[in-house]
């Protein structure tokens, strides 16, 4: 039996995170999204996702936050990295998150093709 794939959404824009989960289930994933970072790692310990799409521009806690955070818990789910800020802030955030010794996939800038984010998740 496989575990099944499980994906956790963290974008303050609903409508790209439904787009997300949208695409992320036809290629076989059990999907989640969060608006709110509270939300979002409450889900992070009682849901056990095997892959997060994080956008970084959040209201309430930065990617950069959120990433840190999710270093110190010890999260081995492997990481999406989404953003429509410039190129050398998705940069340095993937440099960050590979040194806190997180797992990336290649990171998913906005806007998006639904193929781009297939591969990412593949």
């Amino acid at each position: 039996m496989t575990t099944p794939r499980r994906l956790l959404i963290l974008d303050d824009d609903a409508m790209v995170g439904l787009l997300v989960g949208t695409v992320a289930r036809t290629v076989g994933f059990e999907t989640r999204l969060s608006e709110r970072p509270a939300d979002f790692f409450a889900l992070l310990q009682s849901w056990q996702p095997t892959h997060i799409v994080l956008d970084l521009t959040l209201p309430e806690m930065s990617g950069e936050q959120v990433i840190a955070e999710l270093a110190r818990l010890g999260c081995r789910a492997r990481l999406v990295l989404s953003s429509g800020v410039d190129a050398q802030r998705l940069a340095d955030s993937v440099a960050a998150a590979r040194a806190a010794g997180l797992d990336l996939a290649p990171p998913l800038p906005k806007p998006f093709r639904a193929e781009l984010l297939r591969q990412c998740l593949a």
